[in-house]
């Protein structure tokens, strides 16, 4: 059978892009397809990356808004500073970033099709815009989203957390009374445990001229995001400015989910490749770039579709113990109340947790500051007690 193309990646956006320009490097027939006239809008992220970028794509400087330092966080009565001695992240211009990536794609041979998918089929390799408007491809990747459309094909089960975000002004006097500290404003990032938001949590995210992103995840509509936004913003601040609002859908991640089959396999938000605890993943979708582009080169090559397998298997043998240890801290902070999560930041704080947190932290691998929680004890005097036998029982503690 003649194909249009070697490979076809559904979805524009930096995953997308990202393996579009892996592949076309490579010397393969690429074609990207989106639906957006302008890619990167609207604004569906955070938009803060850690210092580990450069182990898996390019950040250009001029994407770069800020760098951040640490974080303080919050509970409803207690806040825990901690920080490194370097920078830890970077805040990036995210619209930037994704029309950055999908110049380099094209620059190197891939070729944009502005074109919305309706349907496929992955057996044969074809990827339809109506039922008489196809195009046909050796290979398709689906990196298009949360309601991946090849993640829907390939008969996975997808569910995803709410989120919102406000593009706010805030000044230092503001900011500072906040954090009951005169500490340095754009060097760092708050987080905020709210009882009713777990097991997502709130963020504030500095960028430049007083302006922060302020956002949230968890499993309620929009319309309420908004309202417990608008809530916080009034509690915690004398004056404000909200300036844009920005909605989008956070991927929970299923390890029944496949990843690969037949000619179709899927990377990023479409194989819901994100962290449980935070609801970030783009450099694990970037790693997940680079491993998957090395298994469809060969599979092109060899015209054996079977080496695809090995992109899924390497990536659950990479990533699944640290999505099984962020699952279990998900489940542990589901059990507190208002009270507990007070009573839990009071302990870290008395148990020299700040240090410990600083030292150990890491965005990218959290399980590296669980297992050292573990070793240490610690996890058993920072929990209220009454929850030590369900604690035990989440962990699988002998």
């Amino acid at each position: 059978m003649n194909f249009d193309f070697d490979v076809v990646v559904v979805g524009a956006g930096p995953v997308g892009s990202t393996i579009a320009y892996c592949l076309a490097k490579n010397g393969l027939n690429v074609a990207i397809l989106d639906k957006k006239k302008q890619i990167g809008y609207p604004l569906q992220c955070a938009g803060i990356l850690s210092m580990h970028i450069f182990e898996y794509n390019e950040l250009p400087d001029e994407v770069i808004l800020n760098t951040v330092k640490g974080a303080f966080l919050h509970s409803q009565n207690h806040i825990l500073n901690v920080k490194k001695d370097e920078n830890v992240a970077y805040i990036i211009d995210r619209i930037a970033y994704d029309q950055f990536l999908l110049k380099r794609a094209i620059e190197n041979g891939a070729k944009l099709v502005t074109r919305k998918v309706v349907d496929g089929d992955i057996e044969n390799g074809i990827v339809y815009f109506s039922k008489k408007d196809c195009i046909t491809s050796k290979i398709i990747i689906g990196c298009d989203g949360y309601d991946s459309k090849i993640s829907e094909i390939i008969g996975n089960k997808q569910e995803s957390y709410p989120a919102s975000q406000m593009l706010v002004r805030i000044d230092d006097e503001n900011m500072n009374n906040f954090r009951k500290s005169d500490k340095k404003i754009n060097d760092y990032v708050d987080t905020y445990l709210l009882e009713n938001i777990l097991p997502g949590f709130l963020w504030i995210i500095p960028l430049k001229n007083n302006l922060y992103r302020v956002g949230l995840f968890f499993s309620q509509s929009h319309k309420r995001q908004d309202e417990i936004l608008y809530e916080f913003l009034n509690e915690n601040f004398e004056e404000f400015e909200i300036i844009e609002k920005y909605k989008g859908f956070i991927p929970i991640y299923d390890h029944k989910n496949r990843l690969v089959k037949s000619r179709s396999l899927l990377i990023g938000d479409a194989a819901s490749q994100i962290k449980p605890t935070s609801g970030g993943g783009l450099l694990m979708a970037f790693d997940s770039c680079k491993i998957a582009s090395k298994y469809i080169v060969d599979a092109i090559l060899k015209d054996d579709l079977s080496i695809l397998k090995g992109y899924e298997d390497e990536f659950r043998k990479k990533y699944s113990k640290e999505f099984n240890y962020q699952f279990k801290v998900q489940k542990t902070l589901n059990l507190l109340d208002v009270k507990d999560i007070d009573y839990f930041f009071d302990k870290l704080k008395k148990n020299d947790c700040e240090r410990i947190i600083s030292e150990y932290g890491d965005m990218d691998n959290q399980s590296v500051l669980v297992r050292e929680f573990i070793k240490r004890g610690l996890i058993f005097k920072i929990i209220p007690k009454f929850l030590f036998k369900k604690v035990v029982n989440i962990f699988g503690f002998r």
